[in-house]
């Protein structure tokens, strides 16, 4: 049974997802995600599949690193501190379910804020500095992945398990994605979500990384040529594009995110299927 509070964020939750099954792509943006589909029908199939593998080591190594780290576990601590201003009873990350529905929309907001200033500061220094530009790529991983990370914890799924770890990564590669495609992917979060509410779990045979997720590791290296090019033209407009576009991805990454595991929660509420007997 939800609460009016969570009733309203569940009727909010749809009325995004709505417009966004409605919401058409700007021209330039399509024309853009055209010529980058054009660019990768040049790739060999056997290169494609090269670097789809690649990257699903690469994101299942990062994830473990950061799930075990010492910044992993001060983020927790973190956290929980921040929600027993709210509730004394919080003492792991699966307590947060205890919360109401706006203390952990705020912590939620905090937390968003927080790593798309990351994202946007890694731009603005990939401008200036060769080691942050040359390191542009992976920054962004980790900032992004452990948005996802955290967002998951806020409402009661740390990803520390293999069906949660599995949906974590496919959150992330979902928010990768280009703006249609990504519609296609959050139909997919949402069967796959409708199926955990009737039992049914990660059975250890999906692919993470798919080949169309190629499109935003192209979409980077564009990214990083324009900075290039505008650095030596002038820094300021490098600093501004290389901010903005990484303000953006990570924009688009953590609403998608925490719309996700928002929606995940309440209906686990609503439902009776708590996080915590995951």
């Amino acid at each position: 049974m939800l609460t009016k509070a969570e009733a309203y964020y569940l009727d909010k939750l749809e009325q995004w997802e709505n417009e966004r099954k409605s919401e058409r792509s700007i021209k330039i943006l399509h024309l853009y995600s055209d010529y980058i589909d054009t660019g990768l029908s040049y790739l060999p199939e056997w290169q494609k599949q090269k670097i789809v593998r690649s990257l699903n080591n690469i994101l299942f190594h990062l994830h473990a690193i950061l799930i075990n780290s010492t910044f992993q576990r001060n983020t927790a601590q973190k956290i929980m501190q921040q929600a027993r201003v709210h509730n004394e009873s919080i003492f792991t990350l699966r307590d947060m379910t205890k919360l109401s529905i706006d203390q952990l929309q705020s912590i939620a907001e905090k937390q968003m804020a927080h790593y798309r200033m990351l994202a946007s500061a890694q731009g603005a220094l990939a401008s200036k500095h060769t080691g942050f530009f040359m390191g542009d790529f992976l920054s962004m991983l980790i900032i992004n992945l452990r948005s996802v990370q955290v967002l998951a914890s806020l409402y009661g799924r740390p990803a520390d398990s293999p069906n949660e770890i599995m949906t974590a990564l496919k959150v992330f590669c979902a928010g990768c994605l280009p703006h249609e495609q990504r519609k296609e992917a959050w139909n997919e979060l949402m069967d796959e979500l409708e199926k955990e509410q009737q039992g049914f779990f990660y059975d250890g045979k999906d692919e993470i990384v798919q080949e169309k997720m190629l499109h935003s590791l192209l979409s980077e290296l564009i990214k990083l040529s324009f900075i290039l090019f505008f650095k030596r033209k002038s820094s300021m407009a490098g600093t501004i594009i290389g901010a903005a576009a990484n303000y953006h991805f990570t924009k688009e990454m953590t609403e998608l995110a925490h719309h996700f595991y928002q929606k995940s929660y309440l209906l686990s509420k609503r439902d009776g299927i708590y996080p915590s007997l995951r």
